[in-house]
């Protein structure tokens, strides 16, 4: 028969790894060929090459390659042995963990769902277990401690109790906490709780994080385990990264606006009518699919899935009095004058003025704060009409001033001052385009000369004074961690946005009272005063908070939050004293 190449090569490449495999052994122990020509004969590795043939030099048996697989279940010692043993302590009715167990012992390592298979393979399928509960004091598969159950019916406040903990300067929020009255303020705002968490309770245990700077919700376990911080809120220790999920999706954006206007009515702000920085913020949402629109965002310089948050400052005492996140992008527009509603609704008056940029409200909505008598100061959006205009303006036409910007600088400025009509504004309004702010194109400033005229230079110097609440959300950002948004439901948002209004006034309280650190931000504040340790004692007539020893202890003793408060009513009564070394 006539050789050919085809037939051939099934020799020279086998395809079958049987064949392979004699061939290589074959080249090698009879031929004597090098395993580096076999290798790239065959087209593999050198180190396979040399591995095929010692597993055939430790067991020669030249019958093995020419061995026909037969069809069908193969045979396995190890699992007919596993088999054979489950089905024979199932029948005689050991559950399914201690079959488990009982193999484990005698050397089969397999998992529970294997064995379950193999049981209901056979018909007698056992009912799954559930994970063993973790009790309090137990290690997680983590190797975390598992906390105990927040629960105020645990709270012990035995004589002689004392502990350490991590978040002795949460105590220093205390009294300020009892100047606002916030048990009240709870209750009119008619926040959710339970017999177990009473609604105290709950804000309480919210708003310690917020004061911590936890950067997360997720963050909240770090201080499951600090009966301190328990203390703070009236509870044994506080509640789980779940039970902080939950609550803020049982809260109505009713009961957060009361809550903040309860608050609000006990902080000092001055005598009315007051005057208000407005701010919209973008709050970046990073998930994935998010039912959210996209707003501009400034640090990453384009439009993103965000949450818009609209906040409200106090001028002079940098106090957030309002803030929400449940508005659409529609809704932007009219929340402006809603606000000035909102605050006549609170206190009985308008406000005085409202400060705000272009992009807060529309003309028509100027007009209607016009219509209340409520004063503003806002900038004009200019486009290349105005600015030609602008350019043919007569020298003559131009006044100068002075005005004093941030540290104290002075800036010579040029202005024309005029009057105006808008669209959709009813009547004239009151119009300075002013030139030398440190921009390439002039600034239009709109104002209604509400509640009184101010000269050009006031108005100037007033709406330089907006600058406040950008670089207060600057630190809010930083420190309360507003841009860490993660989830996609705006009443949710809202929840936390209250919390950081919450827990920004009580740091501002915080900071009038300490000499020299008034305009000190949250995150100094935090660093040199908040964040310390101590122990904590508890007798019959008190709580005793020993703070560790810090350089700016002698500041606490100065402004007299050394002295006990007065009657914890969520600590049974007991007033709190801290002690300085």
């Amino acid at each position: 028969m006539a050789r050919s190449p085809e037939l051939a090569r099934l020799f020279q490449q086998p395809d079958l790894p049987t064949q392979r495999h004699y061939e290589i052994c074959r080249a090698y122990f009879h031929e004597a060929t090098p395993a580096d020509e076999i290798a790239q004969r065959f087209h593999l590795h050198v180190g396979s090459v040399r591995a095929i043939v010692r597993d055939f030099a430790r067991t020669p048996d030249v019958n093995a390659f020419f061995a026909a697989a037969r069809p069908g279940r193969k045979t396995s010692p190890k699992r007919d042995a596993i088999h054979q043993r489950a089905c024979e302590l199932r029948r005689q009715g050991a559950t399914l963990a201690d079959i488990h167990a009982a193999l484990q012992r005698e050397g089969f390592d397999i998992s529970e769902s294997y064995l379950f298979r193999v049981l209901r393979r056979a018909g007698l399928a056992a009912t799954r277990q559930g994970r063993p509960f973790r009790q309090p004091g137990d290690y997680a598969n983590d190797g975390s401690i598992v906390p105990d159950i927040a629960d105020v019916r645990a709270l012990a406040l035995e004589d002689g109790r004392q502990f350490s903990t991590k978040a002795a300067g949460l105590f220093l929020f205390l009294p300020l906490v009892l100047d606002l009255d916030l048990p009240q303020a709870v209750t009119q705002a008619g926040l959710p709780g339970s017999e177990q968490i009473p609604p105290l309770q709950a804000l309480l245990a919210l708003l310690a994080p917020k004061l911590l700077g936890k950067r997360r919700v997720s963050h909240i376990s770090d201080l499951c385990c600090d009966e301190g911080a328990g203390l703070f809120a009236g509870l044994n220790v506080l509640p789980k990264v779940t039970y902080a999920t939950d609550y803020s999706y049982k809260t109505e954006r009713v009961m957060t606006e009361r809550l903040i206007a309860a608050v609000i009515a006990k902080t000092p702000l001055g005598d009315p009518p007051l005057s208000f920085n407005i701010d919209f913020h973008a709050i970046p949402f990073r998930g994935a699919e998010a039912d959210l629109e996209n707003h501009w965002v400034p640090m990453r310089n384009r439009a993103l899935p965000s949450v818009m948050a609209f906040v409200a400052q106090a001028t002079g005492r940098r106090v957030l009095c309002y803030a929400t996140a449940n508005f659409l992008r529609d809704e932007a527009e009219s929340m402006v004058p809603k606000f000035a509603d909102y605050w006549k609704e609170q206190t009985g008056h308008y406000p005085a003025r409202l400060l705000f940029d272009s992009r807060a409200t529309t003309y028509a909505s100027l007009s209607q704060l016009t219509e209340r008598r409520v004063g503003f100061i806002t900038i004009r959006r200019r486009g290349s009409g105005m600015l030609a205009r602008v350019r043919r303006l007569p020298a003559e036409s131009w006044r100068h001033c002075q005005i004093t910007q941030a540290q104290g600088k002075r800036r010579q400025v040029r202005y024309v001052e005029e009057w105006v009509k808008l669209d959709n504004y009813e009547g004239a309004v009151r119009q300075l385009i002013v030139t030398g702010l440190g921009h390439e194109s002039p600034t239009f400033f709109l104002t209604n000369d509400y509640p009184q005229v101010q000269t050009a230079r006031e108005v100037i110097q007033t709406y330089a004074s907006r600058n406040h609440v950008e670089n207060h959300l600057g630190e809010q950002i930083t420190f309360f961690h507003l841009d860490c948004l993660c989830s996609d439901v705006r009443l949710n948002v809202d929840f936390d946005l209250t919390l950081t209004v919450l827990a920004d006034l009580l740091y501002r309280r915080l900071a009038e009272r300490l000499k020299g650190f008034v305009r000190t931000g949250p995150a100094r504040l935090f660093r040199k005063f908040v964040d310390t340790s101590g122990v904590i004692e508890i007798t019959a007539n008190e709580v005793i908070v020993h703070l560790s020893k810090r350089a700016h202890n002698p500041l606490l003793k100065e402004a007299g939050l050394t002295k006990p408060t007065g009657p914890v009513p969520w600590l049974g009564g007991r007033p709190v004293r801290l002690v300085c070394p």
